[in-house]
């Protein structure tokens, strides 16, 4: 027999009981308290250190206990802890079941959330897409690019070079070419309603239709693989790939349009993207060499302007991010990666 405080479920008053178990019947008895239940009818709390030890009745009352007699006598009437209680009290299994969390979530990480993230982003309506993309595209108007100041016959040229191409395995990806002058460096990037935007910086350093061919097919790469909204699932995480699921794209539209502003592509997006821009030459009979080329030029410019950066801070200039070139670069693989892909796949 031991004692033990009585909760009747429907107030906060507790009454002392005694409590005995025998063979597999609970009786508790105390002033005005007389009950008796089968112990295979109770919900028995897991054992803590320091915490009393529950039993939740049929009804709705419930006993509290410290008594260590309490575990003793559960034990001699048959009663068992639940596996996971026995392997919390086994350091062994208990580091055993953290190692496996520890994998479950890395393999999730790893794989599933990209998996999610790539089977969401092709099953996402078109309408949450081409919003996200337009008020992108707002914003980056707004601060970061000024109108186009080449040529529109130019631009016009350089658009139907690039129409006129066959997209890899027959495909039709859908996409629209805008130009703009850029505040920061030679560029081009995609947004995720099929704006391909290409800076006056990136055709003039260039200075070759086959280079500038190449880069768009990197950027038609990333619409057709939906590369923006991807990165933005696997970054921001299950959170936003819930709120897709539920129908609650309000969030997520708001946030949008800044996140991806500032992203950066994983290099295994920029090795698809380079993949596809290489299929897209192939298909055309276009050489790949002026983009290699493109890219030694990226990268000499981009390690020089590294290599000054030094200068302006010993004149007490400051040197802002904005300020230096060929961001382009920097989330992609290595130059050498690159080039020796390009230069392998155009036979040289």
């Amino acid at each position: 027999m031991i004692t033990a405080t009585y909760f009747d479920g429907q107030s906060a008053r507790s009454q002392a009981v005694t409590l005995l178990i025998h063979k597999r019947i609970v009786a508790i008895d105390g002033d005005g308290v007389r009950r008796s239940y089968r112990l295979s009818r109770l919900d028995v709390s897991e054992r803590l250190d320091h915490a009393p030890r529950i039993l939740r009745l049929p009804g709705g009352g419930f006993i509290h206990s410290s008594d260590p007699g309490l575990d003793r006598l559960l034990r001699k009437n048959g009663y068992r802890e639940p596996r996971v209680v026995r392997w919390q009290m086994q350091w062994p299994r208990s580091l055993l079941a953290l190692v496996s969390l520890l994998a479950v979530l890395i393999a999730g990480y790893q794989w599933g959330l990209p998996w999610a993230a790539d089977t969401l982003a092709q099953q996402l309506p078109e309408a949450v897409w081409q919003r996200i993309g337009d008020e992108q595209l707002t914003m980056i108007d707004r601060g970061f690019m000024e109108p186009s100041r080449l040529a529109p016959e130019e631009q016009e040229r350089l658009r139907q070079l690039f129409a006129q191409l066959k997209q890899p395995r027959g495909e039709k990806t859908a996409y629209r070419l805008e130009f703009r002058r850029s505040k920061m460096s030679p560029n081009a990037f995609a947004l995720p309603n099929g704006v391909i935007i290409m800076t006056d910086e990136m055709v003039t350093f260039a200075h070759n239709d086959h280079a500038v061919l190449g880069v768009l097919g990197h950027e038609l790469g990333h619409v057709q693989r939906r590369h923006s909204l991807r990165h933005m699932m696997q970054t921001a995480g299950m959170g936003v790939v819930i709120h897709l699921l539920i129908g609650d794209v309000s969030s997520v539209l708001a946030a949008a349009p800044a996140f991806l502003l500032d992203q950066k592509y994983s290099r295994d997006f920029e090795r698809e993207a380079d993949g596809y821009a290489i299929d897209m030459m192939r298909e055309n009979h276009i050489p790949l060499s002026p983009m290699a080329d493109l890219f030694e030029k990226l990268g000499a410019a981009h390690a020089h302007d590294h290599g000054a950066d030094e200068v302006p801070k010993r004149r007490g200039q400051s040197k802002t991010r904005r300020d230096r070139p060929l961001d382009y670069l920097s989330s992609h693989p290595s130059d050498e990666e690159r080039i020796g892909r390009l230069r392998a796949a155009d036979g040289k």
